[in-house]
């Protein structure tokens, strides 16, 4: 059964600079592509504290903003919103990158 129906697991997310890709804030401080990867704040506090470090690590990203996600009972984790679940598979970049390629 999944966890956090309310919402209260998040990531921190933005876009890359370079090429435009999805990526989330690490335990590291670094941006990954790697939903996996991503450090989890498991309340409203850490939350917080995770959205400050995305803001001071934002160097080559655009906006860092938090992300609501479920966690299963493996850890896979899975961005509640719709919106999200597209960005993070990458999908519409995909296509509109592939299109972009194409016309050039």
């Amino acid at each position: 059964m999944a966890k956090n129906l309310s919402g209260e697991l998040h990531v921190a997310s933005a876009n890359r600079l370079g090429d435009g890709l999805v990526v989330f804030l690490d335990d590291a401080g670094q941006w990954t592509t790697r939903l996996d990867r991503a450090a989890l704040a498991r309340d409203e506090r850490a939350a917080e504290i995770l959205l400050q470090r995305a803001q001071a690590e934002a160097f080559g990203v655009v906006d860092p903003f938090l992300v609501a996600v479920t966690e299963s009972e493996d850890g896979t984790l899975e961005p509640l919103s719709l919106r999200e679940k597209i960005r993070a598979s990458g999908l519409t970049f995909a296509a509109i990158a592939g299109e972009a390629v194409r016309y050039a």
